[in-house]
């Protein structure tokens, strides 16, 4: 496949696949009772398509090399929290809280040093960049070490973050990963 498709590819499906964490988000907002056993399917399969996604992106030749550039392990770690959360749905909503935030944070912590490089490169929006990725690091934090009485609130609280996720992706998506002219990338071949 040619690497322009590729690009394109991963940036459709890194688009995509924020608005599926963003839908979700809005529904468990919405819908607090939702059953443990949609909450596992459904964030399982968005992890496992956001991973699969991220080791595609990393195989494009993306010409900043900003939006892809730790996406192996970060795709790695997406399909392994997705398999968790499926094979331990009884602990669905305890268990999606903590996969949750160890993927924000570790995710967010390179999406600030992506947010440093978009600045190097001249990006203007390279500071929403960094204030949202600082917002979803605090945002996974307190999805990791704060407690939350009753389901209702913790699937409010997951849903809220999956909805901050998905808009910090994106952001990313839009400003950080540019498709070139074709003569461009093939002058760079």
């Amino acid at each position: 496949m040619c690497s322009i498709k590729l690009i394109r590819a991963a940036k459709t499906g890194y688009l995509v696949l924020a608005a599926l964490f963003s839908i979700m988000g809005v529904a468990m907002l919405t819908w607090p009772d939702i059953t443990p056993d949609m909450i596992s399917w459904g964030a399982g399969a968005v992890f496992a398509a956001f991973g699969v996604v991220r080791i595609i992106g990393h195989c494009s030749r993306d010409p900043y090399g900003l939006a892809f550039e730790h996406d192996p392990v970060l795709g790695i770690l997406a399909i392994a929290l997705s398999v968790v959360l499926m094979l331990r749905r009884n602990m669905a909503v305890n268990l999606l809280a903590l996969v949750l935030g160890v993927e924000m944070v570790a995710d967010n912590l390179f999406k600030i040093q992506t947010a440093l490089e978009a600045r190097r490169f001249g990006l203007a929006t390279w500071w929403l960049l960094l204030a949202l990725a600082i917002a979803a690091v605090v945002a996974g934090i307190l999805l990791i070490v704060c407690p939350f009485q009753g389901m209702r609130a913790w699937v409010r609280v997951i849903g809220a973050a999956m909805l901050s996720q998905g808009l910090i992706s994106f952001c990313v998506a839009l400003c950080a990963i540019r498709i070139p002219p074709r003569r461009q990338l093939d002058a760079a071949a």
